[in-house]
């Protein structure tokens, strides 16, 4: 009885560690590489004056959660992807195009862009059809590809601080009905 016992506070011990690291946020690539990589679900890179993505997050197969975010990234490689990916975060960087490698990772659910130079989204955004929540306020767009039509889980949309006009609002409002849209003000522009 002893030895059963023993054996199920073992494992409800090793099952709580396992529930912990999921959750872990490891703030440097150093720290992450430190622990067994299939351990490692999310990982905080922003504020490292990155130029380029270390390949060594590649490791972790396992990545939920990135951030990327207060860099110094204008492209994201081609062949970034990730089956778990659910949270990729790359605002506040230098991008001016909308980094293709994104529609590869197919599980996202929040894609925060906001502050970029990002002046169109690609057709292939509608790839993305786990997409709840997209942040890409700040970012000099010229609109959006009708592809978003596909995005039937999107919930959330900000587009704020992007000069829109009553009719190209309409138009998107129209393109996703089902989607809480954040716009600004609408501009009188050309």
């Amino acid at each position: 009885m002893k030895l059963i016992v023993s054996v199920f506070w073992i494992s409800l011990l090793l099952a709580f560690n396992s529930f912990g690291q999921k959750y872990k946020m490891y703030g440097s690539l150093e720290e992450a590489l430190t622990a067994p990589v299939d351990s490692v679900y999310r990982l905080d890179l922003s504020k490292g004056k990155l130029t380029e993505v270390p390949k060594e997050i590649y490791r972790f197969k396992n990545l939920q959660e990135l951030n990327l975010s207060k860099n110094k990234l204008t492209s994201l490689p081609d062949d970034m992807k990730f089956s778990d990916l659910r949270i990729l975060d790359v605002s506040r960087n230098k991008f001016e195009k909308f980094p293709a490698a994104i529609c590869q990772n197919t599980a996202l659910r929040n894609l925060f862009m906001g502050k970029n130079e990002i002046e169109s989204i690609p057709d292939c955004i509608g790839d993305l059809q786990d997409l709840q929540v997209f942040d890409i306020w700040f970012n000099p767009l010229d609109g959006l590809p009708e592809t978003m039509s596909k995005l039937r889980n999107l919930r959330s949309l900000d587009l704020s601080g992007i000069n829109f006009t009553k009719d190209e609002q309409l138009k998107i409002t129209n393109l996703i009905p089902w989607v809480q849209i954040e716009f600004d003000t609408a501009c009188n522009c050309n």
